[in-house]
């Protein structure tokens, strides 16, 4: 007969019971006077960072701008291309020659048209000149009327921009102007290099280009347009949803990659359309965007396709916590190492997320300790133990210590106690 071993159960069931005892007390500690402890073995630093909400969609490369050339057959008669499809040409090389079938009517047109453009290219020059001239006044005066590039036509009361802002306007309105100006004075080359051949050969004329890019099109049949002329500069073309049009606007930053080269580069949001490219009623309207590159790949051709993320909102040098170690019931809160050292419940208030890091509003500082897991034993006010981590210990430079100070340190710790 096998002999019962009464003082082991009675040695376990004790055992048991003190455990059970004591899980059902602190079940009942409603108030929390039971002193406990939470064992935490991960950790999260808050950091100070920069972040930034980034929406992701496509773009394809393609000109900047599109030029069509007409040839009007009233004038002569066509008689031969210069150029083919796909040629680069430079601003002044020949396109294409034709016939004069009225000398006296096209000397004529041609004179008046290089009359209007000289006309033209005065205005735009003494429009420069009065931008140019303009004084952005700091601070900014309630009356803005006399600002030559402010299209608000209603000044009595309207709130006039920054100074900054002005100034931007200023030397964005010059630019355009400079662009058109130089537009118009490769036209007037044109006009009167063709009225000069006219009048030395009196018969047959070559039409020279006043636009520098490359040869789309050529319409061989001499339908309208003659020839399509594409610039070499090259804008990023693409259309976004309505549901994220509302995010979008101009002058914003995109990131820009382009796969088949692994090239990455930034540019500028340039226009977003107010209107969708199509309007159907059981499909989302999709609205038009360019975006412009400041010193593009040589690389890059019209055609490429890239990836682009725009920067929708962005907060910088903000203090920031990983979201794992925030947790939200009703509102959204952190456990906090307090400093005195106790596990501490702290409500805050969030940002912007980016890539897993979340911006704090309001609750947290730089540098603070937020507990991550596990998230079971985490308790308000309570003292908490953490695991030892050997790798970070130095046991070798212990024993490089001297004697004294090894005692010395042993000592006050066992008075510490």
């Amino acid at each position: 007969m096998k002999k019962i071993n009464v003082k082991g159960r009675i040695l376990g069931i004790l055992i048991v019971t003190f455990i059970t005892t004591n899980a059902f007390l602190i079940f009942l500690d409603e108030g929390e006077h039971v002193d406990r402890k939470s064992y935490i073995n991960e950790w999260s630093k808050t950091i100070t960072y920069d972040l930034f909400e980034k929406m992701d969609t496509k773009a394809v490369f393609a000109s900047e701008e599109t030029e069509p050339i007409y040839f009007n057959e009233e004038v002569g008669s066509f008689h031969e291309f210069l150029v083919e499809e796909g040629d680069t040409i430079s601003e002044g090389d020949d396109l294409y020659t034709y016939d004069v079938l009225n000398y006296f009517q096209e000397e004529a047109h041609l004179e008046s048209e290089a009359s209007r453009l000289e006309e033209e290219i005065d205005a735009i020059e003494d429009f420069i000149d009065d931008i140019e001239s303009y004084r952005v006044p700091d601070p900014p005066e309630t009356n803005n009327r006399s600002n030559p590039f402010n299209n608000n036509s209603d000044t009595s009361d309207a709130t006039p921009p920054s100074y900054v802002e002005t100034e931007y306007m200023k030397e964005e309105k010059i630019a355009e102007q400079e662009a058109e100006l130089a537009k118009q004075e490769a036209m007037l080359e044109m006009v009167e290099d063709q009225l000069g051949q006219l009048q030395d050969e009196g018969d047959r004329i070559t039409v020279t280009s006043a636009f520098s890019g490359t040869v789309s099109e050529v319409s061989e049949d001499l339908e309208a347009p003659l020839l399509t002329l594409q610039s070499t500069n090259l804008v990023l073309e693409g259309t976004i949803p309505e549901q994220e049009r509302k995010e979008t606007e101009e002058e914003m930053v995109v990131e820009i990659d382009v796969p088949e080269l692994e090239y990455e580069t930034t540019g500028t949001l340039t226009s977003v359309d107010d209107y969708p490219e199509e309007v159907e009623l059981h499909r989302s309207s999709r609205y038009p965007f360019t975006v412009s590159l400041e010193n593009p790949s040589e690389e890059l051709l019209a055609g490429y396709h890239a990836d682009l993320k725009i920067i929708t909102d962005e907060s910088l040098g903000v203090v920031t916590a990983v979201e794992k170690a925030l947790e939200t019931e009703e509102n959204l809160y952190a456990w906090v190492m307090n400093a005195e050292g106790i596990l501490e419940r702290r409500d805050i208030e969030s940002g912007i997320e980016e890539q897993g890091l979340v911006e704090i509003l309001s609750g947290l500082e730089d540098g603070e300790w937020l507990a991550v897991e596990p998230k079971d034993e985490f308790r308000n006010e309570a003292v908490f133990f953490t695991p030892l981590h050997t790798d970070d210990l130095r046991i070798r430079q212990m024993f490089k210590m001297e004697r004294q100070s090894i005692l010395t340190y042993g000592l006050l710790g066992l008075l510490s106690r």
